[in-house]
């Protein structure tokens, strides 16, 4: 009896000790505040001007030229001096001239024998003391004789290199009293008459802005900025690179005095284009964006007047940077969750974060 008197009052203890808590758990649920989540928002903005790039650039001479003989010889003059500045039609080297002129004389003189016997055969033909045959094989020597003086007198002019335009000499490849082989190189010229520019854009940049026309172009130093100088578009090539899948595309400028390139400088290049890559549109930051391409993507739209955040459905049209162009049940000026997107709920209370003062 006194055993189940004491459980049974156990029992009683337990249980009010039960609906004690259950009240005061349910009394504290009830009257908890709704507490809003502190959120970082962003306006829904137009479309900035994406039209402006800039590209490294590798200074490049107009062409590059490795002058060389067309004929064998020893050289026996020079004026081969790295870094000069060289004008159009200045000698620049000499093979010696003695065999050349040898060779011209002794052609000279069979032309002269070859003309004498071809006189005689046409006056012995004339009366018909040799057959036409004779005066074929006659005429047939004079005329190679003549071929032969011509190849003479033009070896004799391939003795001497002159610069074929103004231009920088950028490398003597060899030296004076050397032997040189037709066709090898003993100097590399460079047309300096303009500076080229040369850059590799991207495949999907290039793509991306087809139809859209340069509106100004213009280059700097790469190691000082301070100043920028317009440049012309010059060409492009049409075939991207097998590795890099870049396009070459090529701008020229004027050489300037107060500019020092060369070819083989680092600089910069800035391309601004024409008209707009994306006309229609609006802009939310990428972080703002919840979902992803299979499913669609979404924005947090806050109402300033509930402080709740809304889900709206967008269509992605580009990502630029930190930036996504959409379009969209949205207009112009709406703020979006930009940071914290992915942990909201429909209808949820939020209030603006506006960072620590």
């Amino acid at each position: 009896m006194s055993m189940m008197r004491i459980s049974r009052t156990a029992f009683v203890t337990a249980l009010t000790l039960f609906t004690l808590a259950a009240c005061t758990s349910e009394k504290s649920e009830t009257s908890e505040p709704d507490s809003p989540r502190y959120v970082k928002l962003a306006d829904v903005s137009n479309i900035p001007n994406f039209d402006e790039f800039t590209f490294p650039a590798v200074v490049s001479a107009v062409k590059t030229v490795d002058l060389s003989f067309e004929v064998s010889g020893r050289l026996i003059q020079t004026d081969l001096v790295t870094g000069n500045d060289i004008e159009k039609g200045k000698l620049l080297a000499t093979i010696d001239r003695k065999p050349f002129e040898r060779r011209m004389e002794e052609s000279k003189t069979r032309l002269e024998q070859s003309e004498r016997e071809l006189n005689r055969i046409e006056k012995m033909f004339s009366q018909k003391l040799v057959a036409q045959s004779t005066l074929d094989s006659a005429k047939t020597s004079y005329e190679l004789a003549m071929l032969d003086l011509k190849n003479a007198e033009q070896d004799l002019s391939y003795t001497q290199l002159y610069a074929p335009f103004d231009a920088k000499l950028s490398q003597r490849l060899v030296e004076n009293n050397s032997f040189v082989a037709a066709g090898t190189p003993i100097a590399r010229l460079q047309d300096v008459s303009k500076i080229y520019f040369n850059i590799n854009v991207p495949e999907r940049l290039l793509t991306a802005n087809l139809g859209r026309g340069i509106k100004q172009a213009s280059a700097t130093l790469a190691t000082n900025r301070s100043q920028w100088y317009p440049v012309s578009y010059v060409e492009h090539s049409t075939q991207p690179d097998p590795v890099s899948q870049t396009y070459e595309v090529v701008f020229a400028m004027e050489p300037r005095d107060e500019l020092p390139l060369t070819p083989g400088a680092r600089a910069i290049v800035k391309v601004s284009l024409q008209g707009s890559m994306y006309p229609e549109g609006l802009v939310v930051p990428v972080k703002s964006l919840v979902g992803d391409e299979n499913n669609g993507f979404a924005v947090w739209i806050f109402d300033k007047a509930t402080s709740r955040v809304t889900k709206q459905a967008v269509n992605v049209k580009h990502i630029e940077n930190e930036l996504a162009i959409i379009e969209g049940d949205i207009s112009l000026g709406q703020r979006v969750v930009s940071a914290g997107a992915t942990k909201m709920t429909a209808d949820m209370k939020v209030l603006p974060y506006k960072g620590e003062k």
